[in-house]
């Protein structure tokens, strides 16, 4: 991986857009783990369906919560270029609808990720301006128009990651086909007891749906993860894919405990942004860019392309 030497056309090394990302998993990773602790306090606070005021809430400062979305953002819009990058190049000689679904997918979570960090803030805001005399006509961060764009990338990285499997041989042994089978049924154990467990039964509500449809991507996510670390497990040519695995099951980490926060909140205590556990989406992000890099290496190189003609 860090012998990948290749430029691309901006004249940035596949060797430096590692290295670049494997820095900003670090930069916040450390942001996460030793700035996370909500560390301000309002006396008190009565949020709109709440019957009692809350007293001494503790929240995260906004500063934090800024930076949580620019670690996100820039991790977003590089990988997502990476990969749009691939499908458009004519070196990809195979898989490039791979490329176009992540892509697409990751600049969709993109654009929702920022309309949720707005509703967000508003949403804060308008709590702390309320005050002990209780907030009114607050904002929704959940259900939102940010889940349109959320809907979207499942779909589109549902489709991408499906296409990384489709079509290629895959010489699983019994033993491999049954480790799939056992990580997909603890998937689904794990994200039924999630959505449908903590998430309080089967009332069917519009939140309710879209923590289904987006366990069901997750669990898909997950499954298609593990067949690509089993079979491509090994040789410099299969590392784009195995990254691609390892950003799924990311991806499902970070999805299950948002539905977990999302569904243990209530009206007296709102969820709050921010969590350490985000900076899996972060970290899935950045494992997509560098298989898009590594990949965009590979397929420039003339032996690779000379050995897929």
């Amino acid at each position: 991986m860090s012998r990948a030497k290749s430029s691309t056309s901006s004249g940035i090394s596949t060797q430096q857009i590692v290295w670049a990302a494997i820095a900003w998993a670090v930069i916040s990773l450390m942001f996460y783990l030793f700035l996370s602790a909500p560390t301000e306090v309002i006396p008190a606070i009565k949020p709109e369906d709440c019957e009692n005021v809350v007293k001494d809430f503790t929240f995260r400062p906004n500063w934090y919560r800024f930076g949580t979305y620019i670690f996100q953002t820039v991790a977003i819009a590089a990988s997502g270029l990476l990969c749009l990058r691939n499908w458009r190049s004519p070196k990809i000689l195979n898989g490039r609808t791979v490329w176009l679904g992540l892509g697409l997918g990751i600049i969709s979570w993109g654009i929702g990720n920022l309309i949720f960090g707005y509703l967000d803030f508003q949403y804060q805001s308008g709590l702390i301006e309320g005050g002990a005399k209780g907030a009114k006509d607050l904002v929704s961060t959940f259900p939102s128009i940010a889940d349109v764009f959320f809907t979207a990338t499942y779909v589109f990285l549902s489709w991408g990651m499906a296409m990384s499997v489709i079509g290629r041989r895959l010489n699983l042994y019994p033993k491999q086909w049954a480790i799939v089978g056992a990580v997909g049924f603890v998937g689904i154990a794990m994200a039924s007891y999630v959505t449908f467990g903590v998430g309080g039964g089967l009332d069917l509500g519009t939140g309710k749906i879209l923590n289904i449809i987006y366990a069901l991507g997750d669990i898909w996510l997950l499954i298609v993860a593990t067949i690509l670390l089993l079979a491509f497990w090994g040789g410099k040519a299969a590392q784009s894919w195995r990254l691609l695995g390892s950003a799924g099951i990311s991806m499902f980490l970070s999805d299950l405990w948002f539905n977990y926060s999302i569904n243990v909140s209530d009206a007296c205590k709102p969820y709050q942004s921010g969590e350490p556990t985000e900076f899996f989406w972060i970290l899935a992000f950045l494992l997509w860019g560098m298989a898009a890099a590594l990949e965009f290496d590979l397929s420039s190189k003339p032996t690779a392309r000379s050995r897929r003609n």
